[in-house]
């Protein structure tokens, strides 16, 4: 039956070629597709045949498109920035104490994470609408303790990254967005006062928290 709609609306044009009109978005199973055993490959830049775990299908030709709207490069931003402070992280796959655990930071965000989700997309996930405002949080420190923080960054080998949208974050900053994950969701307790007036040792601390096996 869906062949049979298919080939009603086809029409030939002027030109002997068929023109399809057909606009709705179906995908069909299918037992002999073409009156054949098989069939793969596109027809007339608007029929796809293929096979989806062992089941011959046929739907009409997609050509994706990334159109990159500025909401596109905003949530690309947002998430790329966060998935590069994370390389910061240790965790069971690049620590090479025996037994491998991470550092304190993994393991207590693992153990927040629900269930079937990874670390580090709730981390995003959770991240996501403070992101903008964390960011001007860390843009109004002075140089100082920006520079407690760039230190810190620097010797956990974390480099500045340039987001989907341009705009350049800092190493420093990428380990302060770390901080405010931290302190807003695995509860830690490491400033003397808050993490925006946190001094060098604190910050050196949390960088142990966020790098360094747990022993």
């Amino acid at each position: 039956m869906f062949l049979i709609n298919i080939f009603c609306d086809l029409e030939r044009s002027p030109q002997n070629h068929f023109n399809f009109n057909l606009n709705l978005y179906y995908m069909a199973k299918l037992t002999g597709p073409f009156m054949s055993l098989s069939a793969s490959g596109t027809l007339g830049k608007t029929l796809t045949a293929s096979i989806w775990k062992g089941q011959p299908y046929m739907r009409l030709r997609v050509i994706p498109i990334n159109r990159n709207t500025t909401g596109q490069k905003t949530v690309r931003s947002v998430l790329g920035t966060l998935a590069k402070a994370c390389r910061a992280v240790l965790t069971i796959f690049n620590d090479v104490a025996v037994p491998a655990v991470g550092s304190q930071f993994f393991q207590d965000t693992i153990a927040i994470a629900p269930a079937g989700q990874s670390w580090i997309s709730y981390l995003q996930k959770v991240s996501n609408s403070e992101f903008a405002a964390n960011v001007i949080l860390y843009a109004a420190l002075d140089s100082t303790h920006k520079g407690y923080w760039d230190t810190t960054a620097g010797t956990l080998g974390m480099g500045s990254y340039i987001d989907k949208s341009g705009v350049t974050h800092t190493a420093g900053e990428l380990l302060y967005l770390l901080g405010k994950f931290a302190t807003g969701y695995l509860e830690y307790a490491g400033w003397a006062t808050t993490q925006d007036a946190a001094v060098q040792i604190e910050v050196t601390a949390f960088g142990v928290y966020v790098h360094d096996t747990v022993a």
